[in-house]
C-alpha cells in the first residue's frame, strides 16, 4: 500500500485554530463551484487506497452554507476537496472536518492559497484562481500579487493564460504543451489565430524528427515572425483612431506590446502589433482611403495589365516615374554630403515631396505611389540632396583647376598606395582563407575529430543567424538545384561524409570572402567563423601559417638560420629548396649552412643531382642514411656543387618545383577547381576582377622538377 504523502496546507492548520472539529457525513458536504475542476484520477485512486487502510489523516476545512433546491448540502468545502473525493471513492461515509464560519472572500482566498501550496498546481488553475479573486472581490492584479506574495510579472503572466481558448486550455491541462508555449499562444488576441498558431507549433511542416512539435525557442521565433508585426513599418498612421473605428488607435491598443510590458517583457520593441488580422484590416482601410482620395483629386490609379504597361523599369535611371523608396544614387548630381546613400523619402518629407503622378494598385489591394522623376529631381535639388547643373559644373571646375600643393600631392600618393595595399590585402586574405579551407575540407572528408566537431557545434550554438548554402561554394554541388527543398532531398541520399561536409559548408563557407568594410587599421576585422575554421584546421593537423606561407612566401633571410630552421623551411615549402640553396650560397658569412642544408635536404628525402636538389624518387634511390649527418664533402667538391646550384637556380629564376608525393583524400566531396574570387566590384579595378582564379586562390604545390 502506498503511503499518503500529501502535504498539509498551511491554511488548514490556521483554520483549525478557530474552527470546530467534527465527524461529518460526506453526503452533507458539497464542493465549491470555484474550486479546480480537474483532478489526477490515478493519484486520487492511490489516495483512496491509503484512506481505506489508514483513514483521512488530516481533517478537511468546510463552512456552513444555506441549502438550496439544487444544492441541499449543509456545508461547502473550503480546503481538502481531493481528500473528500478520495473518501467517496474509498466508500467512506464520514470524514473528519473543521467547521469554520467565513465570508465568501475569505473562503476564496483560503481556497486559492491551499491550491497554490500543493506540490504541483497547474499554471492554468493558478490563473483561474487569480481571475476569480479579481472578479469576485474587485482586486487588481497588483493587489493579488501582494496577497499571494508573488511578483507582478508572475501574476500578469499567469493571468494572461486565462485568454486561452477552450481548445487550447484542454491541451494545456493535458500537458500537451508547456506553460511557456501556452503563454506564447495566449498573447495572440484572436481565438482563431490561437488555434492556428497552436497547430503550427504542435504539427509543424517539415518537422525533424517527423511528428515532433517545435521547441520553445523555435516556437518563439515562429510566433514572433508570423503573429507579431512592427508598427514602425506600418503604411497607415498608427495614431489614427478613425481609420478603423472598432479598433481605435494602435498607440492605445492593448494588443500593442508597449501597452502590456509585463506580458511582453521578452519583446524589445514597444511598437509591435500582436493582432495580424487587425493590422491587415487597417492596411486595407488605408489603401481604400488612398484610392478614394486619388479619385477625388483626379490622380490615376492603375492596376493589372495597364499598370505593367505604364510602369516598366521604374528602378532605372531613365525611368519617367519613381517611387518614394527610390535610391538617391539613381538621380543626377548627388551632393557630396549624401555620400550616395539613402532614398528619396530620407531627404523629402510629405511637404517637400511633389504631387503623386499616379498610383499602382497591386493584386493584394496594396497601393504604391509614383512621382514624376523630374519633379523629384527638382525637389532634391531644392533641399540640397542633389546639385543643380550650375552648382555641379562650378564644383567640378574648382576640383579640376585647383592647383595641388606638395602636401596634397603627397597625400594623393599616400592614398593611392593605401588603396593598393588594401586591395592587395583583400586579395591575399581571400586567397589564403580559401586555400586553408580547401585543405581543411579535404582532411575533413576522412572524418572530423571530436575536438573539431565540438568547436563546430559551439559555433552553431552561439550563432543566431539562419543558415543557407553560401554562394561562394555553391558550385561544389555541380548542376544540382540549390533551393532548400532540393538540398534536403540531396542530403537524404548523401553519404555520411557528404552530409558532414554540407554541414561544414553551411556554417564555415561564409567566412571565405573578406569585404572592404571588414578592413581595419592594422589588418582584417576579427571573424568568429574564420577563427573557428583556423582552430579546427589546426586540430586536423593543418597549420594556417603554413598555408599562408605557401601562398605568399616570405623572403629568405639566412643570417640567423640554424639546422632546425632549414628543416622547417623545407618541410613547409619543399618547392623552394633550390631558392633556399641560392640564398645560402649567396650569404658569404654563413658558409657553415651549406653542410647543414645538405643534411636537412637528405632528411627530407631530397638528393643532389646535376641542376639542383630533387627528390629521391625522381632520380636515384634515397640513401639508407637519409636523416643522418653525412661525412663532410671535400672543399673542391663543395665549390663544384655551389656552381651547379647557382647555375640551376638562375635558370629556373627561383621557381623550380620539387617533386613530392601528394596524397589525395578518400572520396573527398568535390570542390571547385578554380573558384572565382568574389571581390567587391565597386572597389577593385577590372584587372583584379579579371585575374585568373588559379593565380589568386590555388596554392603552389611541388609537382615536378623544373
Amino acid at each position: 500500500m502506498k503511503k499518503n504523502t500529501t502535504k498539509p496546507a498551511v491554511v488548514t492548520t490556521t483554520a483549525a485554530n478557530d474552527g470546530v472539529f467534527g465527524i461529518h457525513r460526506v453526503n452533507e458536504i458539497r464542493p465549491s463551484p470555484d474550486n479546480r475542476k480537474r483532478f489526477n484520477q490515478v493519484a486520487l485512486n492511490e489516495l483512496a487506497e491509503s484512506i481505506k487502510s489508514m483513514g483521512v489523516a488530516q481533517p478537511i476545512l468546510i463552512r456552513p452554507v444555506a441549502p438550496t433546491a439544487d444544492a441541499p448540502e449543509r456545508y461547502e468545502i473550503v480546503a481538502g476537496e481531493r481528500r473528500w473525493r478520495a473518501s467517496i471513492i474509498a466508500g467512506i461515509e464520514v470524514v473528519p472536518a473543521m467547521v469554520r464560519e467565513m465570508s465568501d472572500r475569505d473562503a476564496a482566498m483560503i481556497r486559492l492559497l491551499e491550491n497554490l501550496q500543493r506540490e504541483d498546481p497547474h499554471p492554468l488553475e493558478e490563473a483561474i484562481g487569480y481571475e476569480q479573486l479579481m472578479l469576485q472581490f474587485g482586486l487588481t492584479a497588483d493587489q493579488v500579487a501582494d496577497e499571494i506574495k508573488k511578483s507582478r510579472s508572475y501574476v500578469y503572466g499567469r493571468l494572461k493564460l486565462c485568454a486561452l481558448t477552450n481548445d487550447v486550455r484542454e491541451l494545456f491541462l493535458d500537458n500537451k504543451i508547456s506553460a511557456s508555449t501556452a503563454l506564447l499562444i495566449a498573447r495572440i488576441p484572436v481565438p482563431a489565430l490561437q488555434a492556428k498558431a497552436l497547430d503550427e507549433v504542435i504539427n509543424p511542416k517539415n518537422a525533424y524528427p517527423a511528428g515532433e512539435p517545435l521547441s520553445y525557442r523555435r516556437a518563439v521565433e515562429h510566433i514572433q515572425n508570423r503573429y507579431m508585426l512592427d508598427l514602425t513599418t506600418a503604411v497607415f498612421p498608427v495614431s489614427d483612431g478613425k481609420l478603423l473605428a472598432a479598433a481605435g488607435a494602435c498607440t492605445k491598443c492593448p494588443k500593442r506590446t508597449g501597452n502590456q510590458p509585463e506580458i511582453f517583457s521578452d519583446i524589445k520593441s514597444a511598437d509591435v502589433c500582436t493582432d495580424p488580422d487587425c493590422f491587415g484590416e487597417k492596411k486595407a482601410a488605408h489603401f481604400a482611403k488612398v484610392v478614394v482620395t486619388a479619385n477625388k483629386k483626379g490622380v490615376p490609379v492603375l492596376e493589372g495589365a495597364e499598370a505593367k504597361k505604364a510602369l516598366p523599369n521604374t528602378w532605372q535611371r531613365d525611368s519617367e516615374l519613381v517611387r518614394g523608396d527610390q535610391t538617391i544614387w539613381t538621380f543626377d548630381r548627388n551632393a557630396p554630403s549624401t555620400k550616395n546613400n539613402g532614398s528619396v523619402i530620407d531627404f523629402l518629407d510629405e511637404r517637400s515631396l511633389p504631387p503623386v503622378a499616379n498610383y499602382f494598385k497591386n493584386e493584394d489591394g496594396s497601393v504604391i505611389a509614383f512621382y514624376d522623376r523630374q519633379a523629384v529631381q527638382q525637389a532634391l535639388e531644392k533641399v540640397g540632396a542633389c546639385e543643380t547643373v550650375e552648382q555641379h559644373a562650378e564644383r567640378m571646375s574648382l576640383i579640376v583647376n585647383a592647383p595641388k600643393s606638395e602636401a596634397q600631392i603627397a597625400k594623393d600618393i599616400a592614398e593611392t598606395e593605401l588603396k593598393e595595399a588594401r586591395l592587395k590585402l583583400l586579395k591575399e586574405e581571400n586567397a589564403f582563407r580559401l586555400s586553408l579551407y580547401k585543405k581543411f575540407r579535404d582532411r575533413a572528408a576522412n572524418g572530423l575529430s571530436l575536438d573539431s566537431l565540438r568547436e563546430f557545434v559551439k559555433l552553431i550554438l552561439l550563432d543566431n543567424n539562419d543558415y543557407s548554402l553560401p554562394s561562394d561554394v555553391l558550385d561544389v554541388y555541380g548542376d544540382a538545384n540549390h533551393s532548400d527543398d532540393d538540398v534536403c532531398a540531396y542530403i537524404d541520399k548523401a553519404s555520411l561524409q557528404e552530409v558532414q561536409l554540407i554541414l561544414v559548408d553551411l556554417v564555415l563557407g561564409e567566412c571565405l570572402q573578406v569585404e572592404s568594410w571588414e578592413l581595419e587599421d592594422g589588418g582584417i576585422r576579427s571573424d568568429d567563423r574564420f577563427e573557428t575554421l583556423s582552430r579546427m584546421a589546426r586540430i586536423e593537423g593543418i597549420d594556417p601559417g603554413t598555408v599562408r606561407e605557401q601562398l605568399y612566401p616570405s623572403p629568405i633571410v639566412t643570417s640567423a638560420m640554424q639546422y632546425d630552421d632549414l628543416v622547417k623551411f623545407i618541410r613547409i615549402s619543399p618547392e623552394r629548396i633550390n631558392e633556399l640553396a641560392k640564398a645560402v650560397i649567396a650569404d658569404a658569412s654563413r658558409f657553415d649552412l651549406i653542410d647543414a642544408l645538405e643534411r636537412a635536404a637528405k632528411a627530407a628525402g631530397f638528393v643532389y643531382a646535376a641542376g639542383g636538389f630533387i627528390t629521391a624518387s625522381a632520380g636515384e634511390q634515397a640513401p639508407e642514411t637519409v636523416g643522418v649527418a653525412p661525412e663532410p664533402a671535400p672543399a673542391e667538391e663543395v665549390r663544384e656543387q655551389q656552381k651547379k646550384i647557382v647555375k640551376t637556380v638562375n635558370a629556373t629564376k627561383g621557381k623550380t618545383k620539387a617533386q613530392t608525393a601528394v596524397v589525395a583524400p578518400v572520396e573527398a566531396w568535390p570542390f571547385p577547381k578554380s573558384p572565382e574570387a568574389a571581390f567587391d566590384n565597386h572597389n577593385l579595378p577590372a584587372a583584379i576582377e579579371a585575374m585568373p582564379a588559379a593565380e589568386v586562390a590555388e596554392p603552389l604545390l611541388p609537382e615536378e622538377v623544373a
